[in-house]
């Protein structure tokens, strides 16, 4: 009785080795090994440096081995567990419900990797030498001789495939991509998924244990497999998932550089491998010269006329593609295009594997011209022939130059971020992207945000904020509207909504121990806040009259400490002092301090006891009232600006965000202005940063402090912007693409806004898409509140009445059933 061979026996893994590095052992004798590759972005890329980066990958290619295969791998799949882990291993709040709203987030992103719309796009790349060669005849003295054989060129093998790779290793790097190692583990787990891909999402995978002498020991392959293989005439399937092979059949008409950058693009899980051998160059060149002779002699007939017009171009193809090869000096190369689809074995699956294969046929055609082919019979022969690590033959190859081969390069795809993610958003792509706003590679931590009116310039940084202040980020706040209201209350922040109507009382002179004097700092803070009181738009105190307020000050700060029980001092024990002093100049001061004591309109607001409390995670400050009294405006944003440039110098240990929303209102005022100038070159140095939220970066640069806010901002989000781009364009110096991306930006109501994000040197359009609650807390449409008002005024808290409102309508108003849009 005859028995099948089993999956195992098959594959052409022999051996996993972790020494002198990572690396498997073919059934042939060859040898493979990989490095792990970050997608490179060249979305924002511009014509001369995408050309720089092909005149790279061409360099790259040609230095290549003879006789050696590489092989890309790019595996588009949904495991975001690990940046998610990272994510939430972050957070240090004590909060419940920012805690709960953390985990609500992951949900929501779990949410979207079930629905298929979020993904993780994994790049490798292999090296595989030459097979050992084999025995002519199968005797024991020649096998004792090929033992032999394959014992030294072993070595020579290991070697050459650890120079190569090191050598692959460096050009990649000086072209821009990040790499790193691959472990033995890391091997074995790309095999194990390719071959379980239904297991491998439940099941971790095995620990392959070393081969012993013994050779009914289960073999490292054999331990590899778990599924079954079922063949059928079109797909087949592996470990209960139908699988379809869709391979390049027809070449472009041409080429161009960056190309696989929208065919990569694709809204689905898929594998792509593109595999390519350097063949002996010499026989290459001899079997081209051939069939120019070939087809030289079916040109021409024996009185020298052309007889035959296609083989006529025939010719003068292959004399050109000669010519060509040996005057720039390319290689030929064999190549491979495979993609890899999977589904569920089951009436569903198969419609959207259709669906999907359509969607990958359709890209073949954007390529120039060229054509994908389904594979139906041959799919197995094609996918076992060309797995990861072991690109044994190709069945599906192609002749290819070196500059047409490096097009094919499946390098493209968008940015991962930062390592350390504080804030996780979402990419256009539907990728994850990582937002450390704090990096060391950031040479500030200053962000400059603008945007047109409603293009969600708020929404974004409430979005942002939540993520940060979970992870251990204070927040400060001065803002023009009211658009973080709702944050700060729900996490028992402390909202300050700056007006005349006596329900807050701000002391100026308050101090965390009333029982120590206030450092030389505050005092030199007091004097211009008592200076902005006193004096006439334009005018100062003379240095005679900031000296004399100085020791006044001191002595008022002196008479409270020896009080029975310490307190701080208030604005009108600074004017008794000064009423009482003999030097006119005093006295002078003391009487112009009169509209600011007292029972005055600005009085009951700074003339008592009320403090600013350092200990809150979030402070914001809304100046929306002040903007008819300009005088008081001034004095306010003062010691709002000495009270945070106290907190944030004082403890440099945690972090401090800075938020001035609608920045352009407070650039009429010169301390706002000089705040502003020194917090953007110097909170570096304490581990902070400053946000700019303005509609237009033309109020930045019409306000004189453009060069310092635009060249200390490391990161800019620029969001949906109307009408001329000019201004944007000339100075934050976009080149054309950057511009396409800024104008293609897109803004769904209740879905997602997006934005474009320059970080240091990366670009990236991001998706700002909340979860239900981070929607509610973050909106600022009237509808959406006016609900919200109605569900508090029925007895819910704050924190009740969005969890409500996220339940009834889970993206605004407007999601609601029987509620028009």
């Amino acid at each position: 009785m005859s028995t099948a061979p089993s999956l195992s026996e098959s594959l052409p893994f022999w051996e996993f080795e972790s020494s002198p590095f990572p690396h498997a052992i073919l059934w042939d004798g060859s040898l493979s090994t990989g490095l792990e590759l970050l997608p490179l972005d060249i979305e924002c890329f511009d014509e001369s440096r995408i050309n720089q980066l092909t005149m790279g990958l061409r360099a790259f290619a040609n230095s290549l081995p003879e006789g050696m295969t590489s092989q890309f791998l790019v595996k588009v799949e949904s495991d975001v567990e690990e940046a998610l882990v990272a994510h939430t291993g972050l957070v240090t709040t004590e909060n419940t419900f920012l805690k709960r709203l953390d985990q609500k987030r992951a949900e929501s992103l779990l949410e979207q990797v079930k629905d298929g719309t979020l993904f993780r796009p994994r790049l490798l790349f292999f090296l595989k030498t030459e097979g050992a060669e084999r025995p002519g005849a199968l005797s024991f003295s020649n096998a004792k001789k090929f033992s032999s054989e394959f014992e030294k060129g072993f070595e020579g093998r290991l070697q050459s495939l650890s120079q190569a790779l090191e050598t692959a290793r460096a050009t990649l790097s000086s072209m821009g991509f990040v790499t790193g190692d691959c472990s033995k583990a890391d091997l074995i787990e790309i095999l194990y998924e390719h071959l379980n891909p239904r297991r491998s999402d439940s099941v971790t995978p095995p620990q392959i244990a070393k081969r012993e002498t013994d050779l009914d020991d289960i073999s490292p392959r054999a331990q590899l497999v778990f599924g079954d293989l079922i063949l059928d005439q079109e797909d087949f399937i592996l470990d209960g998932l139908k699988t379809r092979v869709i391979t390049l059949k027809t070449l472009p008409e041409m080429t161009f550089a960056g190309m696989m950058s929208g065919f990569l693009a694709l809204p689905f899980k898929y594998e792509l491998l593109f595999s390519f051998k350097i063949p002996e160059q010499g026989k290459e060149i001899k079997s081209l010269e051939q069939k120019r002779r070939m087809a030289h002699s079916l040109s021409n007939s024996s009185s020298n006329r052309v007889s035959d017009l296609e083989s006529e171009s025939r010719l003068s193809q292959t004399t050109d593609l000669i010519r060509e090869i040996i005057e720039t000096g390319q290689r030929i190369f064999q190549a491979e295009l495979v993609i890899i689809l999977r589904d569920v074995a089951n009436h569903e699956g198969e419609r959207r594997l259709n669906l999907h294969s359509k969607e990958v046929l359709s890209r073949f055609k954007t390529l120039s011209g060229s054509e994908g082919t389904q594979e139906t019979v041959g799919g197995w022969k094609t996918f076992k022939s060309d797995l990861p690590l072991a690109p044994m033959s190709m069945v599906r190859a192609k002749r290819m130059k070196t500059n047409n081969l490096v097009d094919f390069f499946p390098l493209y795809g968008a940015a991962t971020g930062d390592e350390k993610p504080v804030c996780l958003i979402k990419t256009r792509l539907g990728t994850l992207y990582s937002l450390n706003p704090y990096s060391a590679r950031l040479n500030n931590f200053n962000s400059l945000v603008t945007g047109s009116s409603g293009s969600g310039k708020s929404f974004a940084n409430n979005f942002l904020m939540l993520q940060q202040i979970a992870r251990g980020t204070r927040v400060f706040v001065i803002d023009i509207g009211g658009s973080y209201k709702k944050m700060t209350e729900v996490l028992d922040g402390q909202y300050f909504e700056i007006n005349l109507t006596g329900l807050y009382r701000i002391n100026p002179f308050e101090l965390r121990d009333p029982s120590q004097p206030p450092s030389g700092e505050r005092l030199k803070g007091l004097v211009s806040i008592i200076e902005q009181m006193v004096v006439d738009q334009g005018e100062k105190l003379t240095r005679f009259e900031r000296v004399q307020l100085e020791a006044a000050l001191t002595t008022v700060f002196e008479n409270s400490r020896d009080m029975g029980t310490p307190k701080s001092p208030v604005l009108s024990d600074l004017a008794k002092h000064c009423l009482e002093d003999t030097e006119e100049s005093l006295r002078r001061i003391g009487k112009l301090l009169f509209p600011w004591i007292g029972s005055t309109p600005y009085g009951r607001l700074l003339d008592g006891h009320g403090k600013i409390e350092a200990d809150r995670t979030i402070v914001s400050f809304d100046l929306k009232g002040l903007s008819q009294y300009p005088d008081l405006q001034s004095v306010m944003i003062l010691i709002l600006t000495n009270f945070i440039l106290e907190q944030v110098e004082s403890d440099r240990t945690t972090p401090k965000r800075v938020l001035l929303d609608e920045a352009w209102e407070l650039l009429k005022s010169t301390a706002a202005s000089n705040f502003m100038e020194y917090a953007a070159r110097t909170f570096r140095k304490t581990g902070s940063g400053i946000t700019f939220i303005t509609q237009g970066v033309e109020e930045i640069i019409a306000s004189g402090m453009g060069p310092a806010i635009l060249n200390n901002t490391a990161a800019k989000l620029i969001m949906l912007q109307k009408g001329d781009t000019k201004v944007l364009r000339d100075a934050l110096k976009l080149n054309t693409q950057e511009l396409r991306l800024i104008q293609s930006l897109e803004q769904r109501k209740g879905v997602f806004s997006e934005g474009f994000l320059m970080e240091g040197e990366s670009r990236q359009v991001i998706r700002i898409q909340p979860s239900p609650m981070e929607y509610w807390i973050s909106t600022s449409d009237a509808r959406d509140n006016q609900f919200l008002d109605k569900l508090r005024a029925e007895g819910l808290s704050l924190e009740a009445a969005l969890i409500r409102a996220s339940d009834l309508a889970p993206f605004g108003v407007s999601s609601m059933k029987g509620v028009a849009a």
